[in-house]
Formats: structure tokens, C-alpha cells, sequence
């Protein structure tokens, strides 16, 4: 029996592989062997196109893959390429934000330190860019090196005399007058030691039209004052101190004594002289007179002012207000040995004008012309004008009351100029200008209509020349302006 089952199992073990045989079955892989088989998987190329579809991103200009690329990093991308354009537009203005429109000239090409006024405060421009020095600033002036400025500045309600480092740093107070004294047009010796300066007993600052400045001026005195100590001289009656280049001398405007009858105000304002004293005041002796519009040549005039020493101190240029003819107030400017006077006109002009500016070789000189009373009803810059004299040779200028032989033999005009600073070295001045100044704007129409006095341009101008680059723009309106080395 036993014998019998082992047998019957055999048979069926025997039919059993006969069965897998026929099917194929026998070469088919152990368990073992089923790992190699996965390896053909050669379906991977279908994941090939994988690697392929990421570089597709980075084709951007292929107008294929961009609606399959998110376009949160695809599109900004080209956003970033227009803004090289501003950049170097911001590194040629040396302006700060928020500030006027970016200069012409790049800031890495000027060449020294400009001072102008913007927003009532005092700021510096320079290789660097600009820098906000003082604010509430009417006037300022610097020292003979550039150190030290002078300002006058309006705090709560008083205008007295600050001084300041070219830096902006120890910004102190020099004189505390508050409403009592008004002071104006500051001067600094040589040395940097001590400040003239004007104040009057007035109620405005120094205006420079006529007859307001000739009523300021009969009110006020010429101050000397130590900035060590700072004890405080009063020099004279009178106003526009001028200190020659050796610090020995001042030269200034003595008051107006003389009334004018058409002047509804009972206070003197012609007939005056500019005297020169030393800085105790003393020796004083009039170097030019203003006999009044009747008086015989050369005393003829309202008024003398504004006296501006030459460089080297053997000449000083003044101005000489004749008073109206044919609708227009005619001023000449003179010039004169400091040592014997003797004032031979150097140029014409009308309304009021600033005191001369010397180049720093002392043969040009350059003078701002305020026509505040122009004959076309003009206002704003349209009546401003700078002109610039050659002091070599002669020439023939006709006025109303005839032809009259000038010192110097070229004269360049710049009109609707407001301010005008010397280079360092004298090759140029900066000048200022209306915004959106054009060479080619004309002269017998208004650049603006309103004559309203807005900010400006500060332009480079070689004269002779066009005005062909512009450094700064947002500049207060008839700014001062200085160009230190």
C-alpha cells in the first residue's frame, strides 16, 4: 500500500514537468533571477524628454516654452534691462532726492566746490555730488581760501551773521541783533580772522532796486568784528563793505544826504560817495562822488555803490547810478586807482547792478545787471542780464546822453543770466539761468509770460561763447554764487 502511493506520486511528478515542459516553463527564472529581468525597463527614454523640457525655461526668447514657464520668473526678467538707462542718468546729476531734474554734466566732471542757495538753505556741489550746508540762508560769502563761509541766515524772525566750515560742520552764530539790526553783505580779511559787514535799523534786508536801497543804506553802519574775541567796531555810517586783497584798506558806501523831490519819503536818498578808510577807520577820503543829476561830469549822478576790489588790489570797480533817461534807470561802471580815484567808465547798464566780480587773473571783469524797471514790462530772469569785460583797449558805446569812451575793448552780454561765479581758473563762469534754457530762445519775447522769479539752471559759460553745459538745476532764484578751488 505504502509502495502504491509513492508510486501513484511519482506519476503525477512525471506528468506534472511533462506539462511544463510543453508550455515553456522550464527555462523561466527562479525568484532569484527576476531582479535582472526589471533592468529592460528601457521604457526610461519616456522620461528622457524630462531633462530636455527644464533647459526649455531658460530659452527665453523662444516664444514656445514662455506659456509653459511661470511667468512670475520669466517676464520681470526683461523689466530689469531698462534700468541701466535711469542709472546712468543719476550718476550724471550730483542732485540728491528728491531734487530737480539730473544735470547735463556728470558730477565726476566739475572740478572744485559750487555754493548756491536752493529752498532757502545753502548747499555745495562737487565731485562727490551736493550736500545741504545751512539752511534759512539769504546771503553767504566765503573766506579767501574756501574754509570758512559767512552767512546770513533768518532765525526766528532776526537776520544775523553765522559762520560755517566748507564741510557744513560747527555752523555757529557770530552776531545776535535779532529784530533790532538787520545785517547784510558780509567780507572776510585775508586772513579769515575777522568780518565786515553792514546792519541797519530796518524792518527788510538790503533790497538792491532804487530808492529802497538808498533809504536802507541811510540807516545803516559798517561793522568790524573779530571772530576770536568777538568784540564788534563800528567803522562808519553806510553799507557794501569791500576789504582790499592786503586787509589793510575797506572800501564802502557812505549814506545818501541829499533828498530827492520826487520821492514821496522825507529821507535822503542821493548824493553820496564811496570812501575808503583802514579797518580802525581811519584816514578816510572819498574816492568817487555823486553830486546829484545835475552836477557836472565827473561827479554826475544819484548815487555811487558797490564798490569791488581787483585782485592785486590797485583798482577797485564801482557803480554809478545816473538816474532815469528815455524810460530806463542808466548806470555806469567805473573803475579807478585805489590810491588816486579818478574813475574812468567800464561798462553800461540799467536798473541796479551787483557789485563787479574780478577774475582771478584781474583782466576780465564780470557784473550782474538787475533792470528791475525794464522798459518792456518784462520781469522774472528777462530782467537780468551779466556782462563781462575785457579791460584791455577801448571802445565807443552810445547812451542818451551821447557817445562815451569806454575802458576795455570787448564786452560780452549774457541776457536773463541772475548770478554769475568766476572759475578757479578764471577760463569760465557758471551762470544762472532759467529752467529749460535754450541758446536759441528769443529776445524780444518773455521766457515766461508771468515773470514769476522760479528756481533756475547753472550753466558753464566761456563768453564769447554759447552756454553749452548744465551743471545743477533747482536753484534758487538770483542765488549768489561761488566757484572755490
Amino acid at each position: 500500500m505504502m509502495r502504491s502511493v509513492r508510486q501513484l506520486r511519482l506519476v503525477r511528478l512525471v506528468l506534472l514537468t511533462a506539462l511544463l515542459t510543453a508550455c515553456g516553463g522550464q527555462p523561466q527564472p527562479s525568484p532569484a533571477t527576476e531582479a535582472p529581468a526589471a533592468p529592460p525597463v528601457i521604457a526610461q527614454p519616456t522620461s528622457a524628454p524630462q531633462p530636455t523640457a527644464i533647459p526649455q525655461p531658460t530659452v527665453v526668447p523662444s516664444p514656445v516654452p514662455e506659456p509653459t514657464t511661470p511667468p512670475a520668473t520669466s517676464l520681470p526678467e526683461p523689466a530689469p534691462v531698462p534700468s541701466p538707462a535711469p542709472e546712468p542718468t543719476i550718476a550724471q546729476s550730483p542732485t540728491i532726492a528728491p531734487s530737480p531734474p539730473p544735470a547735463t554734466a556728470p558730477a565726476t566732471s566739475f572740478n572744485g566746490t559750487l555754493l548756491f542757495l536752493r529752498n532757502g538753505a545753502l548747499w555745495a556741489l562737487d565731485s562727490s555730488g551736493e550736500r545741504v550746508l545751512a539752511d534759512s540762508v539769504l546771503d553767504f560769502v566765503p573766506d579767501a581760501d574756501g574754509t570758512q563761509i559767512a552767512l546770513v541766515r533768518e532765525v526766528e524772525r532776526g537776520y544775523d551773521i553765522w559762520v560755517v566750515r566748507r564741510d557744513g560742520s560747527a555752523l555757529r552764530q557770530i552776531t545776535s541783533d535779532g529784530s533790532e539790526l538787520i545785517e547784510a553783505t558780509p567780507a572776510w580779511s585775508p586772513d579769515g580772522a575777522t568780518l565786515m559787514f553792514a546792519a541797519a535799523a530796518a524792518s527788510d534786508p538790503m533790497p538792491n532796486v532804487w530808492p529802497d536801497w538808498a533809504l536802507w543804506c541811510a540807516a545803516s553802519q559798517v561793522y568790524v568784528l573779530d571772530l576770536a574775541s568777538g568784540q564788534r567796531q563800528a567803522l562808519a555810517r553806510g553799507c557794501d563793505p569791500a576789504v582790499s586783497p592786503d586787509g589793510r584798506r575797506i572800501a564802502y558806501s557812505a549814506p545818501p544826504t541829499a533828498r530827492d523831490a520826487n520821492i514821496a519819503a522825507g529821507a535822503p536818498t542821493m548824493v553820496n560817495t564811496i570812501r575808503l578808510i583802514n579797518r580802525r577807520g581811519e584816514n578816510g577820503w572819498n574816492f568817487a562822488r555823486a553830486d546829484g543829476p545835475d552836477a557836472p561830469a565827473p561827479d554826475t549822478g544819484l548815487l555811487v555803490y558797490g564798490p569791488a576790489w581787483s585782485p592785486d588790489g590797485a583798482s577797485v570797480v564801482y557803480h554809478r547810478y545816473v538816474g532815469m533817461q528815455i524810460e530806463v534807470d542808466i548806470n555806469l561802471s567805473e573803475i579807478g586807482g585805489s590810491f588816486e580815484g579818478n574813475g574812468r567808465p567800464l561798462a553800461e547798464g540799467a536798473g541796479w547792478l551787483l557789485p563787479a566780480r574780478f577774475a582771478p587773473a584781474g583782466r576780465r571783469v564780470a557784473i550782474v545787471e538787475h533792470n528791475y524797471g525794464d522798459a518792456r514790462g518784462f520781469g522774472g530772469y528777462d530782467s537780468w542780464s551779466v556782462q563781462v569785460i575785457t579791460l584791455d583797449g577801448t571802445r565807443i558805446v552810445d547812451l542818451p546822453q551821447g557817445a562815451l569812451a569806454m575802458v576795455g575793448g570787448m564786452a560780452h552780454r549774457l541776457p536773463r543770466a541772475a548770478a554769475a561765479a568766476w572759475s578757479p581758473d578764471g577760463a569760465a563762469l557758471a551762470v544762472l539761468l532759467p529752467a529749460g534754457w535754450r541758446a536759441d530762445l528769443p529776445q524780444d519775447a518773455p521766457v515766461d509770460p508771468s515773470g514769476a522769479e522760479r528756481p533756475g539752471e547753472v550753466w558753464l559759460w566761456q563768453p564769447g561763447a554759447v552756454p553749452a553745459t548744465r551743471l545743477i538745476s533747482g536753484v534758487d532764484f538770483a542765488s549768489p554764487l561761488y566757484w572755490l578751488p
